[in-house]
């Protein structure tokens, strides 16, 4: 399929531009039938991949050609040609293109519609140029509840009418001709007939508005379907601006046998206990060879920790790319979602080791990391270089990694539900490429239980309505999707029951207790390691203060793990702990999923009970010992309070203590009967929604989707564009650290780069050092021990200040905090 089109005549150019040239003037200005031709192009290329329930491919390709196509034919008016190289002599309003285009693109998808030359998908009759308005009034921002995109004013219409007079006819008239070549279908558009669409237009508000009405149901399908075109029009758009043309993305041919292959030479019997390795062995055999039912797209993997499901998992999405490449002659991807940080890199890691293996070369267009800290690097094999590595400059590789431009991509739970569950144009950008995927959620128990019934309304509309497969991976499976929709790749007990690891004791002892009498009276054994894991940063300092001070003699073998200390230490500290390092580890929850780290001894301060499970998982890993033991303690404040409700809600807490209580120790063998237990007590005391009868905050945000409610001036209404996975903390603020000396140099480019007084490349010099930038940064309370404040953008501890802000083993120091010697 050809991708860009620069086949028109020089001398029978319109003289009409798109963007001016790279000085702001009109030499290597781009011609305006070119920026429409090849952005057309380049939609009609993402629509065209995509297979789906939702509706027709050539339905598809057909409207977001033509969208794409006419989305800046309002630039064609003379005020916007002389905005375009001297913005100082026309008034902003005149130049506006959005809404002219969107009329255009209204006007004529409900011409050929009627006129029969596009076959409109009996699923969308009445609604689909609607929909191609709203993608095209807003693909310079963001998008809108629709109530509010439908309003024209007076004013709207009026403006609408002065452009048009002033579009040259003639020049209108050879750009029409010239776009023609893409799409014959468009020959009829003339200035007379933009009239004729504003004046249809004004009339049909109210017709707009009843049509509307009709989106009042139970189906995501307006939802997706704009979103689609929204997303293919952004991408075709930006990828013809910025870069001109598509980069090819190579065919990954790999297999879930090439993960077999690669499994076996890693997981030799002699590096792991036998019964781990056996274990580890069945459930791989079990997955692969699980049988796939063509009706149902959502496969959990529910397994112990420690039995290889990042592995598993991959291998089984390769499995599921196999088949579902061959049924539907597309091509898919696989997208890896993770809740943090903090294992992407360990995750994204084992998948290259992966590819590595099997040959492939570790580049971006064959597996790619992306979340808010990831380097702005993108990288191929140029194969007209003889696979010399090909760095791409860094406006280009930001628009191809936030476009999701690879066959493998590892990405954060919020990148990929807020690139759903957003009105933001920069987030949305990417959401045409989750359709056709396997979809990877590992430790899926992370997302916050309020929005569980959300996301399973959510996925099962991807999965029928998006042509996607999902599965589900964690110890602790959740109550996100209806067990009789989905597949489970093994059977859980055949794990669970045969473990025998640890035992989790609630031990009453260690109830309600100070910081001070719990150090005091915790018996050490010298031979073992342990982990302690608290719900706040401040009782973790306080405690890893304590422990020191009762062992002062292993004071370097114990070390601390929050998100008061700078992420280039804490990932620094993991490495460490990884490797054995440290007998005494105090850390908060960040280490409590997903982190292959292996301890004798797991104590827990009460948490949900999920979280205390998954803790369990980072004791005895391996299997090598006599049962470890995990202890579940409640430590209280000075002021008596458990540290466990200043984070959790105290309902959490008590499902969690009236389940524990009743058990004087629980075997691992019962850890998958004890988490389902606590889900079950959850559902009764309604703190899971379970129907839309609920009318919770998972329901709220269903309805918005619903109605297409992406933003919403009433704050008590739940608006697409108000989701968060992680809910904002006004009470913190940002600080850079100026930890070392990579600190200082990092920091002066950082001053440099604020005085840059043009935005567009202040902006781009910032992304070149983003990912070191931030390697410095925590998030910290704020407090009256705030450092300098620089130029109101972020705050800065200097090096010569260093020891008033920031202790090098506990990190940030807040109000009333002294430097830790011992």
């Amino acid at each position: 399929m050809e991708r860009t089109f620069s086949c028109f005549d020089n001398q029978n150019l319109s003289g009409l531009f798109s963007h001016p040239g790279k000085d702001g003037g009109i030499e290597g200005a781009k011609p305006l039938e070119v920026h429409l031709a090849n952005t057309s192009i380049l939609a009609n290329f993402f629509a065209s991949e995509k297979k789906l329930a939702l509706c027709s491919t050539k339905f598809l390709s057909q409207i977001a050609k033509i969208t794409a196509l006419l989305h800046d034919i309002g630039k064609a008016t003379s005020f916007f040609q002389k905005y375009l190289f001297d913005k100082k002599k026309i008034k902003r309003r005149l130049t506006r293109h959005s809404l002219i285009s969107a009329i255009c693109v209204w006007g004529t998808l409900n011409r050929l519609i009627e006129e029969k030359k596009i076959q409109e998908d009996k699923v969308f009759e009445g609604f689909t140029a609607i929909l191609a308005f709203f993608a095209t009034l807003k693909h310079h921002g963001d998008l809108e509840a629709a109530s509010d995109m439908l309003l024209l004013s007076e004013d709207d219409i009026e403006l609408c009418y002065e452009q048009i007079e002033n579009i040259e006819k003639e020049k209108f008239d050879t750009l029409i001709s010239n776009i023609s070549c893409v799409c014959p279908e468009i020959g009829f558009l003339t200035t007379d007939t933009l009239k004729e669409f504003v004046e249809h237009a004004k009339d049909s508000i109210k017709v707009f508005k009843r049509a509307f009405r009709k989106l009042f149901d139970t189906e995501m399908k307006f939802f997706f379907m704009l979103n689609l075109l929204y997303s293919i029009l952004l991408d075709a758009d930006k990828t013809e601006a910025i870069f001109g043309t598509l980069v090819d993305i190579p065919e990954l041919n790999l297999s879930y046998t090439d993960v077999d292959s690669f499994r076996r030479r890693i997981f030799k019997p002699e590096n792991f206990e036998n019964s781990i390795k056996a274990l580890r062995d069945r459930a791989f055999e079990e997955a692969i060879n699980c049988e796939i039912d063509e009706n149902r797209r959502i496969y959990t993997l529910c397994l112990p920790t420690g039995l290889g499901k990042t592995i598993i998992s991959f291998a089984f999405a390769l499995k599921l790319r196999e088949l579902a490449q061959n049924k539907f002659g597309s091509k898919f991807r696989i997208i890896y979602s993770l809740p943090f940080l903090s294992i992407i890199e360990q995750n994204y890691n084992a998948i290259s080791q992966i590819l590595s293996f099997c040959g492939f070369d570790i580049t971006s267009d064959i597996i790619l990391k992306h979340h808010h800290l990831s380097d702005i690097v993108y990288k191929t094999k140029d194969s007209c270089q003889d696979n010399q590595e090909e760095i791409f400059d860094t406006d280009v590789a930001k628009l191809l990694i936030e476009g999701w431009n690879s066959n493998i991509i590892v990405t954060t739970f919020v990148q990929f539900l807020e690139s759903i569950l957003t009105n933001k144009n920069s987030n949305m950008r990417k959401f045409h490429r989750i359709a056709n995927s396997i979809i990877i959620l590992d430790e899926v128990q992370a997302i916050n239980s309020e929005y569980w019934f959300l996301c399973k309304n959510l996925f099962e509309a991807l999965c029928t309505s998006l042509n996607c497969y999902i599965i589900l991976s964690t110890a602790t499976m959740p109550f996100i999707v209806d067990k009789s929709k989905t597949i489970s790749i093994v059977k859980p007990e055949n794990y669970f029951d045969k473990l025998c690891r640890t035992e989790l004791y609630f031990d009453t002892n260690f109830s309600k207790i100070g910081l001070e009498e719990f150090v005091a009276n915790f018996e050490f054994e010298k031979e073992k390691t342990y982990l302690f894991v608290t719900n706040t940063v401040s009782s973790a300092k306080n405690l890893y203060k304590l422990i020191n001070q009762r062992l002062p003699d292993m004071q370097h073998k114990i070390t601390i793990l929050t998100t008061h200390i700078i992420p280039k230490e804490r990932l620094r500290r993991i490495e460490q702990i990884k490797n054995k390092k440290y007998k005494i580890v105090i850390s908060t929850q960040l280490i409590e999923a997903g982190v292959d780290v292996d301890f004798d001894h797991v104590i827990r301060d009460i948490a949900p009970l999920d979280s205390i499970i998954q803790a369990a998982g980072r004791a005895n890993r391996e299997g090598k010992n006599a049962k470890s033991r995990v202890t579940v303690v409640e430590l209280v404040s000075e002021r008596g309070r458990l540290f466990a409700t200043e984070v959790y809600d105290s309902l959490l807490i008590d499902v969690t203590r009236k389940i524990l209580s009743q058990f004087q120790k629980v075997d691992e063998s019962k850890f998958a009967e004890l988490i389902l237990e606590y889900y079950k007590e959850l559902v009764r005391r309604g703190v899971i929604e379970t129907t839309s009868d609920d009318r919770g905050t998972s329901q709220k945000f269903l309805e918005a989707i619903y109605r297409l409610l992406y933003t919403s001036s009433d704050c008590e209404t739940a608006a697409i564009g108000s989701f968060k996975l992680i809910e904002d903390e006004p009470y913190k603020v940002d600080v850079f650290v100026e930890a070392d000396e990579e600190a200082k140099i990092i920091w002066q480019r950082f001053a440099k780069i604020c005085e840059i007084k043009d935005i567009f490349e202040r902006k781009k010099r910032f992304l070149e050092i983003r990912k070191s930038f931030y390697d410095y940064v925590i998030s910290v309370p704020k407090t009256d021990n705030i450092p300098i404040n620089f130029e109101n953008i972020i705050l800065y501890v200097p090096y010569s200040q260093l020891t008033d802000f920031y202790d090098p083993m506990t990190g940030f120091k807040t109000k009333g905090e002294s430097y830790l010697s011992f």
